[in-house]
Order: structure tokens, then sequence, then C-alpha cells
């Protein structure tokens, strides 16, 4: 019975202390509107949803789909200094420049939080292209989500050649 009762408040505390809801925090950053250091939280799969239904509307090449999702006043930034500001702008841009047979893959996503008390996360997503050029170079992609309230409010894009081994 005691080795019981040993084993039952060995439990517990175990259980006590692995559901806690204290927020783990990592990292720094000094990219905030008050310039002030902040530590990163993690952040949500709500946020990560967003990206991944976004994703999936605009590799159907559905414009009309891609809004729900993205705020009107957003700013899109891409690699080679482009800026789309608003979502008019941003869709405009892309549905008359599409070329039909690209596509890409979403290899994952993660969000991550400055402040979880106030909303708004950065979410990062890994993009492989999977058309070549013809040279046999294809693209990786490297994107950042600012997601509030369901909605993205900037849109980042960096690329990179992957040349044939």
């Amino acid at each position: 019975m005691k080795l019981f009762k040993i084993t039952l408040f060995a439990l517990a505390t175990l259980m006590m202390t692995n559901c806690s809801n204290s927020e783990r925090s990592m990292g720094f950053t000094n990219w905030s509107d008050d310039g002030k250091e902040y530590k990163f939280f993690l952040g949500t799969d709500q946020a990560v949803q967003v990206v991944r239904d976004l994703d999936k509307a605009w590799a159907e090449r559905d414009y009309e789909g891609m809004r729900a999702f993205l705020s009107d006043t957003a700013k899109f930034y891409w690699p080679n200094g482009v800026i789309h500001n608003g979502t008019d702008d941003f869709i405009d841009a892309i549905s008359a420049n599409e070329v039909p047979e690209n596509a890409w893959t979403l290899n994952g996503a993660f969000s991550i939080d400055l402040d979880p008390s106030i909303g708004g996360e950065h979410v990062h997503a890994s993009i492989s292209g999977n058309i070549a050029d013809s040279l046999g170079v294809k693209k990786d992609y490297h994107e950042k989500y600012y997601v509030i309230d369901g909605k993205v409010v900037t849109w980042h894009q960096w690329r990179m050649d992957v040349k044939p081994e």
C-alpha cells in the first residue's frame, strides 16, 4: 500500500508539473513598433491554417477565394524589391503574371508570437518550386506572413536558386 501511495503521489506531481500553462519563450527580436526587445513565444495552429488555406487557394488560382485570408490593406514584399500595397494590387499582379504550369509544394510552416496577450502572429513557411528553368534550376522560397484575426496583413518572400547536383 505504501508503494501505491508513493507511486500515486509521484504520478500526481508529474501531471501537475507537465500540465502547467506557463508560456515558454525563446530568442529575441527588436522588430516591434515600440523598438523594445522581445522574446518569441510559440504561435497557434490557427495562424498556420490561414497560411495553408491561402496557399491552397493560390495553388488552385482561386484569386477571389484568396481574399478571405488577406486584409484589404495588406502589404506584399517580393524578393526583387517590388511592393504591392493592398490586396487588389497584389491579386491583379499575380493573376496577370501567372504561369499556368507553375507549381510548388508547401513543405512546412510554424508560427511565433512576440506577445500572446495582444494578438498577431508571425507564420514562417518553407516552399519548394517544382518547375525547373531551362538550366534545371529550381527555386526554394521562405515566406513570412503576419497574421492578425485570421487575415494576412504583411507578406514577405525570399528566394534561393537550387541548382541540380
